[in-house]
């Protein structure tokens, strides 16, 4: 296979111009909003409790902040076939959301609707990619805070436009 001399120069000028990655430009650490900060605490591991309608369960959780510090993945039944994903991030307004990756196969967005001070509470967003009115999804989410190394969250989920069960998660971190 032949290769033109001006391809391969351009190889090697681009080769020793150093690494093509984001990881060479300097970023200032992302702040975020509030919410967006509390819920970066979230990191690490966590071990919790769930009744999904066949009695207590345990379940496994984590939580890894990625992006330059600006998107926070959570990721649980981990290591199931269950497993799901749920990734927070700021809108372009410091407004936090979240898109759900379900198992119901579909992905409802929420925005954030209420912040108390050991209480976040998010909504489906009006721009979901969800007929609320028949689709089974996920449909709000209260996340609630008891120090550092405990929370519970609620998902509550509708089908046919009506609440249909909240599923209530106890996590403690697991140290």
């Amino acid at each position: 296979m032949k290769i033109s001399k001006y391809i391969l120069a351009g190889l090697i000028v681009l080769l020793a111009s150093g690494p093509l990655s984001v990881n060479s430009e300097e970023h200032k650490p992302y702040e975020g909003s509030q919410a967006f900060q509390q819920m970066k605490q979230l990191a690490g591991n966590w071990e919790g409790m769930v009744d999904m309608g066949k009695g207590p369960q345990k379940i496994k959780a984590s939580f890894r902040v990625t992006s330059a510090g600006s998107a926070l993945v959570e990721t649980i039944f981990e290591g199931t076939p269950n497993e799901m994903v749920t990734i927070y991030h700021d809108d372009k307004n410091h407004r936090l959301g979240l898109t759900h990756y379900c198992g119901l196969n579909n992905q409802p967005k929420m925005v954030l609707i209420g912040d108390k001070e050991s209480t976040l509470e998010f909504d489906l967003a009006p721009d979901a990619a969800i007929d609320a009115a028949h689709e089974p999804h996920m449909h709000a989410l209260t996340l609630t805070f008891a120090g550092k190394n405990e929370m519970k969250q609620h998902w509550t989920q509708f089908a046919q436009g009506e609440k249909k069960k909240v599923v209530v998660i106890t996590y403690q971190r697991i140290l």
